[in-house]
């Protein structure tokens, strides 16, 4: 990554007199702290972060229909409290969020570099989201980059085809993907397939595992919006035991107000014994129920509500927000998170936990800032 980056500012240099050239600059900083309710023994109440993104990217030369654009993006962050001290969060981290050249003529586009790559048309469960790292609750839910060569033919306005080599950090070993996307009448379908050795990549699930993934998906809208996203995993041992994640969606708009958004997603899994990842409660089959509720209130407050439930072992989570607009750059978040079993009892669950510690689940009511430009 290093290499690349030195790259970059080595093109940035040498076309600085090239007319086509050009650069904006983006970011924003972010800044908050939550009040963990019933915090652990021995960690701190008060979970706090300081973090800032600063991006430059532009046009570096566009002639005779080649065009060479990049993206170079940094976060900084400093955090305090329960997450640093479980360390599930790094006290002071610096680091490149994304930063990549991307080659363009006509139909075809060569990236490569550290970059988001996401897919699929899940909103809360998301199986096709093979690199995402996205909090999709959070205050701003943003994937961190992955480092890899991406190349897409767009055949029409409507489909495209891509391929992906990823590094797997194991020797000489790549994540190697394809997929298709188009628009078939009214709905929006798409088909992928992906060979996955052991990696070193800890951010991403089932990193440790050798599999092959196939999976689909498709969106449409008749009345209310619909979709169905699923993923088979065979793993690589002589039994080639199976995985399969599928999740069904709906959404609908009602004139209430400024317009009520409600969203709902079931989400299935199932797996065979012999398959490699181990359950919280050793279980091989368990379905989950996901809410999205959002509506703006004039054009300064937006309120959401996301509600996550498991059939299995009735634990939910309920994650409010409350976005206030100051002006077009400055928000102020207003958010929380209210954890439990709908028995009462304090059996661990997937969305819920009560342990000795912090694992992210406990309830919290908290503020965050966020200036934009």
């Amino acid at each position: 990554m290093q290499i690349f980056i030195f790259y970059i500012f080595l093109f940035l240099f040498f076309f600085d007199s090239v007319s086509a050239f050009d650069m904006e600059s983006d970011g924003h900083v972010k800044t908050g702290s939550q009040y963990i309710f019933d915090s652990p023994s021995l960690h701190k109440d008060f979970d706090s972060e300081l973090q800032l993104h600063l991006g430059i990217g532009g046009n570096i030369l566009n002639k005779d229909k080649w065009a060479l654009d990049y993206e170079i993006e940094t976060e900084v962050s400093q955090v305090d409290g329960p997450s640093e001290q479980a360390e599930l969060r790094t006290e002071t981290n610096v680091d490149i969020h994304r930063s990549w050249l991307r080659l363009s003529k006509d139909s075809f586009q060569f990236r490569g570099g550290r970059q988001e790559i996401l897919f699929g048309v899940g909103a809360i469960f998301q199986p096709l989201g093979l690199f995402d790292t996205r909090d999709v609750s959070g205050v701003i839910p943003e994937a961190h980059g992955a480092d890899s060569f991406r190349a897409t033919w767009y055949p029409s306005d409507v489909s495209l085809f891509e391929t992906w080599l990823v590094p797997a950090q194991i020797g000489t070993a790549l994540i190697s993907g394809i997929r298709g996307e188009a628009v078939l009448g009214e709905i929006e379908a798409g088909i992928v397939f992906q060979y996955h050795p052991k990696s070193d990549l800890e951010d991403f699930s089932g990193y440790d595992q050798e599999v092959i993934q196939m999976g689909y998906h498709f969106k449409g809208e008749h009345e209310i919006g619909f979709w169905n996203e699923s993923r088979l995993d065979i793993e690589t041992e002589p039994s080639s035991p199976l995985q399969f994640e599928t999740v069904f969606g709906i959404d609908y708009t009602f004139e209430l107000g400024e317009g009520l958004h409600v969203l709902v997603e079931y989400y299935f899994t199932t797996r065979h014994s012999e398959f490699g990842l181990t359950d919280l409660k050793g279980q091989r089959t368990y379905h989950q129920l996901g809410f999205l509720l959002n509506q703006p209130i004039g054009i300064d407050i937006k309120w959401q509500v996301f509600c996550l439930y498991d059939f299995r072992d009735r634990s939910f989570q309920l994650v409010p927000q409350i976005e206030y607009s100051v002006t077009d750059n400055l928000f102020i978040y207003f958010h929380g998170k209210a954890g439990g079993n709908i028995n009462g009892n304090k059996t661990n669950g997937r969305l819920y936990q009560r342990t000795d510690r912090f694992n992210g689940t406990e309830s919290s009511i908290g503020l965050t800032l966020a200036q934009f430009f």
